[in-house]
């Protein structure tokens, strides 16, 4: 299973999302150019829109043309960006249009990469193969805001988007270098049926709890602590990833061994316990508990649920389905960031992480119903 190609994905993997994470640091940026809640949240959002889009066409081209023209297609959009972000210097229609693309390259990286580890990996271990291999983007998580923070008090943010700019550069190179398999037999595609949709409901659900979470907790964390006093938000991307890199290699066979359900759903229920933990936060220690709370509910549920897509997915439709998984995450992701910025301005941090958990926990009991 740990063949070149994987090693090599892996690589390109860890640079890519080096780059996009680098960008949790962007709302500072906003709001150091005069944006508020409602528009930081409008324009990391835009992301997500982009994102979602994408996956409605990415699928099919991935299962026709194949994975590697994408990959670099993604790290030349980044590497563009990047350069277009060092260069901005007021806060404008420019800042949504970035984002956009941001998203765009996202979608089409993110599905293409992980449909290739899906094409290396034998069916019995792909939990485990999905798990090990997104330590090299889990890792992105703790290093690149916590260097990027660094690189931030010390020298400012153009430093910062031109390290941005190095990291996607790197990513293009390490992508060409890399020999990706042809896809498996191109069987016909004969398209999903209700018996589909029916069966892939649970992956739906899962996914798009898992990208509404995210959202809220990364893209609303930097101007909360900043708004509650915390000196620094370092220390809360290090323990999540260290956390979610530790239940990835300690338990990234449970999936497999007992089933994709039985890992999935306590690993809702942490991710809604560590939004509505967020509204008590004043301490870093809390932070810290949030961090180690959704670090292990991450670890455990983005592997099962990416095997369960797999599982689900229909003979020659690989690609197809693995998109619509995405989209689904990528659609909470869009209405975490939109509808809790202006949550979050209308009536206030604290009580908008409640309502946000309390949304993700109806979430739980749709997928204990569903699966």
């Amino acid at each position: 299973m740990y063949t070149k190609p994987f090693v090599l994905a892996g690589i390109a993997n860890f640079l890519f999302f080096a780059h996009l994470n680098v960008y949790f640091l962007l709302p500072l940026y906003i709001q150091a150019l005069g944006g508020r809640e409602g528009q930081i949240g409008s324009i990391m959002a835009m992301s997500s829109l982009a994102a979602v889009g994408c996956q409605a066409g990415i699928g099919a081209l991935l299962d026709r043309w194949g994975r590697k023209p994408f990959m670099l297609l993604a790290a030349g959009i980044v590497t563009a960006v990047s350069v277009a972000f060092a260069a901005s210097t007021t806060l404008g229609w420019q800042f949504y249009l970035l984002r956009f693309l941001q998203g765009a390259a996202f979608a089409i990286f993110l599905t293409s990469n992980l449909t290739l580890i899906a094409d290396l990996a034998p069916p019995s271990r792909r939990a485990e193969a999905v798990g090990i291999f997104g330590v090299s983007g889990l890792v992105t998580i703790a290093l690149a805001p916590a260097i990027g923070e660094m690189v931030l008090r010390a020298w400012g943010f153009r430093v910062l988007f031109t390290g941005s700019i190095v990291l996607a550069v790197a990513t293009l190179g390490v992508c060409l270098a890399t020999a990706v398999p042809a896809p498996e037999s191109r069987e016909a595609f004969l398209g999903f049926g209700s018996g589909f949709w029916r069966t892939f409901a649970p992956v739906l659900t899962a996914a798009f709890q898992f990208g509404l979470a995210n959202s809220i907790v990364f893209v609303f964390l930097p101007p909360y602590a900043r708004q509650v006093g915390l000196p620094r938000i370092g220390p809360f991307y290090l323990l999540y990833t260290a956390t979610a890199i530790a239940v990835r290699f300690l338990g990234g066979r449970l999936a497999d061994r007992f089933g994709r359900q039985q890992v999935i759903l306590p690993s809702l229920v942490g991710l809604a316990a560590g939004v509505l933990l967020f509204s008590l936060m004043h301490s870093t220690w809390l932070l810290l508990l949030i961090a180690l709370v959704n670090g292990t509910s991450h670890g455990f549920v983005y592997p099962a649920t990416s095997a369960l897509a797999f599982d689900r997915a229909p003979s020659g439709g690989r690609g197809r389905a693995l998109a619509a998984y995405n989209m689904a995450a990528l659609t909470g992701g869009a209405i975490g960031a939109i509808g809790f910025g202006w949550l979050a301005q209308l009536v206030g941090f604290r009580p908008g992480f409640v309502v946000a958990g309390l949304f993700l926990a109806v979430g739980v009991l749709l997928f204990w119903r569903k699966a």
